[in-house]
């Protein structure tokens, strides 16, 4: 303001006539004089009482209301105020977050690396002590809790220069971090305040900087001091030296800004020596902002492992593939600048000598991380973490606020995990007769791997999670939440829902013959059959058969175009939750071997799918995954009620309609193996190309439960070639039989029921391959569900569903492989569809002689009853049918499906060739 240009700033005056000009010089000349007389009349003695009595009365009266809003504020503060015990406050420092199972057990606590651990103030160096008290209350053991001198000149500065200097003491903050809260209030300052006096009556000095210590933020995720020396010097509190205490003591005042070491990128230029115990990892997961790593920091990778310097392969292969980062730590200059500032005021107090001070000043300061440690990759923690950290963040927590009381602040958390139904999953999976062939990688990982999740689908509560078996892992290779090719498992959600949402019904009939496609582009991908590829047969029967071609040639009927047909599949499969998809222009998943086949770029995770299929289970409502339902704080406030989001995906006669369709996966098709006794089971396996995935995932009236298994992508660290997978021992039918021994004991004593029938429901008696409708009991017949409007020509039937009959033994399922989706020939290169389903699977096959390597055995066919001879009716197909067992069952393939209207020559053909499988 001192250069304020006075002449630039004038007011502009308009003229006026001189006449006017003298009238108003005249009367502003009056005015003065008026004035000028009436300001040098001297104030009586009356006039002076009149306005000492003003201002007193107004001073009485704002004193007045002041104390009482002042005592108002300090009863309301005050209303329910703990008594102060030693006992309270060791419980509160003791306090750690619990993880409860759904009935309220406990489940355990959080896994951390810098985990809270209280010790005795024996164990905190005199140093340590003195460095605190000099940096934060240097009147600690003169004033009586309050330093009122303290608090006063912060109130002071904080009104002339509007900064926030503090003025807390010890006692004042240690009753911030265990009895109020961080929250910048009147309330509760005067709470603080409180406290401290009253802690300062029961405890002694020592026992008050214990319970600072043992509670104070240091940052990095470290509370207490004895995870802060842990977490930057990888050593006890009771062996820091006077250098690093006063560091760490430091950051008390502003973690983010003052902890000990900052993360950087690698440069490519470091030795072993430079980053021998200062490598951090971190996960990069959705939510996360790291860059993705160049090639320097790929290359570095290499020599990392080389090294010993990551953990283990797990770690190893994460970096290379993107889904972890390494970071180099260093000493933070901030950090060390505030060390300084410590070291002084201790000396300025008298706790450092001069030559104590210039030792600890010089000392070079070296950055220390401990091993990070392992967890077992049987539980669910990992979701539950990102799970509850997000939700405190949006609660308004910063992210170090909401890991800090996520790791030690004291949280119970229910969760939505079912103790009983965990426990078994865990039991089957430890028990490797479920996992025929089982190899031991020289990394120590067991292969094939496996994952599966069980859900409540009306309310999105995950009861049980598997994410893999006998390993060691980190969030990043919870197999549960990791994306698997799908296999024919896609074929229900992307092709069958949308075909009956839009008209269709399971009395429908295509052509499982090869070719003949509606769009060019599928006739240069010329997918194979995996059914007998002989004629017509129904939705019903194709998908439970698992038929390729005609998953293609009901998929071509969403659409005028083939773009058209594939937005349709992905509007529907997002609505389901499918979040992985590469869909963008010219984005892989954009065709149809991904969408009608599975053959995606990253594919689905067990969980997606879990969800996905328990939207049709729920009538047709998506329900968002869960892993808790509560996060309370450690005094019992509800901090959140977790709320999961839903929307409907298809109407509920839709949902009912592909429920039916798949439960004759289980009671006539490929998923026989899934049976539970007298319990109703809908679902559909999957595999893909030479049954390197296997899936199951099926639903009941009660949970959804998805199965995977398969060999993990691995590569051999040295030499970097990537190591062959292996096909699934069993295919499908193994995940089915996995998904049937968990959930045939997670229904232990539940009664059995049929799912919920819309009334817009009616039922037909169909032939299997003609769609026609027929009488009850006939021959190639089932029962099938169809919504009024939508219903083939002839009179329903009065049918209301049965439970399934219980089975002494396990049926053996028709087709021991019945699912494997990569059905191409070899095209050219250039065409858009040539590429294998599989992507990314080392060994694709491309070919039409059905599964290389394994599978040239030839076995009586199974499946569906032979025809009875003498039905001459003409084959609707147009085309001969085998004759019988003259189909080439390949290691499970599906067997070809004889037409039923025509008599079948016993003439058999173990010459022909193996149909390339994919149910």
């Amino acid at each position: 303001m001192g250069n304020y240009n006075n002449d630039k700033n004038k007011i502009r005056r308009k003229k006026i006539s001189s006449s006017s000009t003298k009238t108003t010089a005249s009367s502003s000349k009056s005015t003065k004089t008026s004035s000028s007389k009436n300001s040098t009349r001297k104030p009586n003695k009356k006039d002076k009482f009149k306005i000492i009595r003003t201002i007193g009365v107004a001073l009485l009266v704002t004193l007045v209301l002041g104390v009482a809003a002042s005592s108002a504020l300090v009863f309301v503060a005050l209303k329910n105020v703990e008594p102060i015990t030693k006992a309270l406050l060791d419980k509160k420092v003791n306090t750690v977050t619990e993880l409860l199972y759904n009935d309220g057990s406990l489940m355990g606590n959080p896994p951390t690396d810098n985990k809270k651990v209280p010790i005795s103030i024996k164990d905190m160096p005199t140093h340590l002590q003195h460095a605190l008290v000099s940096i934060e209350d240097e009147r600690f053991y003169e004033h009586d809790g309050v330093d009122f001198k303290g608090l006063a000149r912060a109130a002071v500065l904080n009104v002339l220069t509007s900064s926030s200097p503090g003025g807390s003491t010890i006692p004042m903050q240690v009753s911030k971090n265990l009895l109020t809260s961080k929250e910048v209030s009147v309330v509760r300052k005067i709470k603080d305040i409180y406290y401290a006096l009253e802690m300062n009556k029961t405890l002694s000095k020592e026992e008050i900087l214990e319970l600072y210590l043992n509670s104070a933020y240091f940052g990095s995720g470290a509370i207490g001091v004895e995870a802060a020396a842990n977490a930057y010097f990888d050593k006890h509190a009771k062996d820091l030296s006077t250098a690093e205490s006063a560091m760490i003591v430091g950051i008390t005042q502003n973690p983010q800004k003052y902890a000990a070491y900052r993360t950087a990128k690698l440069t490519g230029n470091e030795t072993k020596d430079d980053l021998k115990n200062k490598v951090k990892f971190f996960v990069n997961g959705k939510n996360d902002n790291f860059d993705d790593p160049t090639r320097v920091e790929l290359d570095m990778v290499d020599k990392m492992y080389s090294w010993g310097l990551i953990p283990d392969y797990d770690y190893y292969k994460q970096l290379k593939d993107g889904n972890m980062v390494c970071r180099k730590v260093e000493l933070n200059p901030e950090s060390k600048k505030r060390q300084e500032t410590v070291l002084a005021k201790m000396l300025e107090l008298g706790y450092l000598t001069q030559e104590e001070y210039n030792k600890s000043i010089a000392e070079k300061i070296e950055i220390k991380l401990p091993k990070p440690t392992k967890k077992p990759a049987s539980t669910v923690e990992d979701l539950i973490e990102d799970d509850v950290i997000s939700s405190l963040i949006n609660q308004g927590y910063t992210d170090t606020e909401a890991n800090n009381l996520y790791f030690n602040g004291g949280l119970k958390i229910r969760t939505t995990i079912d103790k009983s139904m965990q426990g078994e999953l865990e039991d089957q999976f430890n028990n490797r007769a479920n996992f025929p062939e089982t190899i031991m990688g020289s990394d120590g990982v067991p292969q094939p791997q496996a994952a599966m999740v069980i859900l409540d689908y009306r309310t999105g509560q995950i009861k049980a999670l598997m994410g893999g078996r006998e390993i060691k892992a980190r969030k990043v290779l919870n197999r549960a939440i990791s994306p698997h090719q799908p296999g024919s498992t896609i074929k229900p959600l992307a092709v069958y829902t949308p075909a009956i949402d839009n008209g269709k019904n399971q009395a429908d009939t295509f052509s499982d013959v090869p070719g003949g496609y509606k769009f060019s582009q599928n006739n240069k991908w010329d997918p194979k059959t995996t059914t007998a590829g002989t004629g017509s047969m129904t939705m019903r029967q194709a998908l439970a058969k698992s038929s390729n071609t005609i998953a293609v040639k009901v998929a071509e009927t969403l659409g005028d175009s083939y773009d058209d047909c594939v937005d349709t599949m992905l509007d529907y499969l997002k609505n389901f939750g499918l979040s992985d998809l590469k869909d963008g222009p010219g984005g892989e998943d954009r065709k149809f071997s991904a969408l009608t086949l599975g053959g995606m770029t990253k594919g689905v995770s067990p969980l997606d799918m879990a969800a996905a299929y328990g939207t049709l289970a729920n009538g047709g409502v998506y329900v968002e995954p869960i892993t808790f339902t509560t996060i309370e704080s450690s005094d019992g406030q509800v901090l959140v009620q977790n709320t999961p989001e839903e929307h409907k995906v298809v109407d509920a006669q839709v949902a009912y309609v592909i429920t039916d369709m798949m439960k004759s996966v289980i009671t006539e098709g490929t998923g026989k193996s899934a049976s539970i006794g007298s319990m109703p089971v809908a679902g559909k396996t999957g595999t893909t190309n030479e049954d390197k995935d296997a899936w199951f995932v099926g639903y009941t009236p009660y949970y959804v439960g998805s199965t995977y298994i398969g060999d993990d992508y691995r590569s051999n660290p040295d030499t970097k070639a990537s190591i062959p997978r292996r096909g699934v021992a069993g295919g499908s039918s193994t995940s089915a039989k996995l998904w049937a021994h968990v959930m045939s004991k997670v229904h232990d004593g539940l009664k059995p029921t049929e799912f919920k029938k819309p009334s817009s429901i009616e039922f037909f008696n169909i032939n299997l391959f003609t769609g026609d409708v027929v009488g009850k009991g006939a021959y190639n017949s089932a029962i099938a569900a169809f919504i009024k409007g939508h219903t083939p020509s002839g009179s329903a039937i009065d049918h209301t569903p049965e439970v399934p009959k219980a089975t002494t033994k396990e049926k053996k399922p028709e087709n021991e492989n019945p699912d494997n989706t990569n059905t191409q020939k070899p095209q050219n290169p250039s065409t858009p569809e040539n590429q294998t389903p599989n992507n990314g699977a080392n060994g694709t096959n491309n070919g039409t002689n059905g599964n290389q390597g394994n599978n040239n055995q030839t076995t009586t066919p199974g499946g569906t009853n032979p025809p009875k001879p003498g039905d001459g009716n003409t084959n609707a197909g147009g085309v001969t049918p085998p004759t019988q067992g003259g189909g080439t069952n390949t290691g499970g393939g599906a067997n070809p499906t004889p037409n039923p209207t025509q008599p079948v020559t016993p003439t058999p053909n173990p010459q022909a060739p193996a149909p390339n499988t994919g149910a």
